[in-house]
């Protein structure tokens, strides 16, 4: 973590949200522009410490744990979107500062375009970053069998091909301390809840309705991203009305890690202008 998300409140730090015991981290500053940071399946807040760093000096900000991740609890009812909208509904009207810039990541972008269709009124914008909004029917079958192994072998079964996807080569290389770190908190994962997310994100399909989405939109993703690739992207950014598409080079999957100057510059000047 940063220095700044290191020096929060300890009242903020061990925050619990009433949507079902969801833990969360709040700073900034209070009155302005609430931003919601949502993190990818199978790490938790802490991964958005360059981004909750970069934008703690101009808005109100929250991370929080999914269910399931971090210091989260379980979801009672299982994984679905329609669950994660509830949390993130509950979250955002307990905290009573919207509506809302949403921040995804991969599956945190899946749920912020879920919470946009359904909720619109929560939102002020959408920012998307290496995520999708629909998948091939082959591709389906594979997240199901990723599941599926996950549950029946654990984690080390999923985790070499988790960092391939994730980050590239030279990013491997150059910081095998990032590495180091991501390898430990999915061996630390549930398998249960690691494979009952990618059964969730297997049904996801926003990618007819997005063309409904009345807010200002930012699709941002890596340029060698190969599991929600450019061309996905693209697709969305070409789908939601004025959205804008930015390809941050070098990058793979998890663009905010590899390069968190490009994608901080990117957002909050995207966040400044609306």
């Amino acid at each position: 973590m940063t220095g700044l998300t290191m020096q929060l409140d300890i009242a903020q730090q061990g925050a619990r949200s009433r949507a079902s015991n969801v833990h969360l981290v709040r700073t900034g500053q209070r009155g302005r522009p609430l931003v919601v940071l949502i993190h990818a399946v199978g790490v938790d807040l802490t991964y958005w410490g360059e981004q909750i760093e970069a934008l703690a000096a101009s808005y109100d900000v929250i991370a929080y744990d999914l269910p399931g991740h971090g210091r989260s609890d379980k979801p009672e009812k299982g994984f679905g979107f329609a669950e994660a909208v509830a949390t993130l509904s509950q979250l955002i009207e307990g905290a009573a500062a919207g509506p809302v810039h949403l921040v995804g990541l991969s599956v945190g972008g899946m749920i912020a375009q879920h919470l946009v269709l359904a909720r619109p009124d929560l939102v002020r914008s959408l920012s998307l970053i290496d995520s999708i909004s629909t998948f091939p029917d082959q591709v389906r079958a594979a997240l199901r069998e990723r599941a599926r192994l996950t549950r029946a072998e654990g984690m080390e079964a999923i985790l070499k091909a988790t960092i391939e996807r994730w980050f590239t080569e030279d990013f491997a290389a150059r910081r095998p301390d990032v590495i180091e770190r991501v390898t430990r908190t999915l061996l630390a994962d549930d398998p249960e809840v690691h494979a009952g997310m990618w059964e969730m994100i297997a049904t996801l399909d926003t990618a007819p309705r997005l063309p409904g989405v009345a807010k200002p939109a930012l699709v941002m993703v890596g340029e060698h991203d190969p599991t929600t690739p450019v061309a996905a992207s693209r697709l969305m950014a070409d789908s939601i009305p004025g959205a804008t598409l930015h390809v941050i080079a070098g990058a793979s999957h998890m663009a905010p890690l590899e390069k968190p100057a490009e994608a901080n510059r990117v957002l909050t000047d995207f966040l400044a202008a609306h």
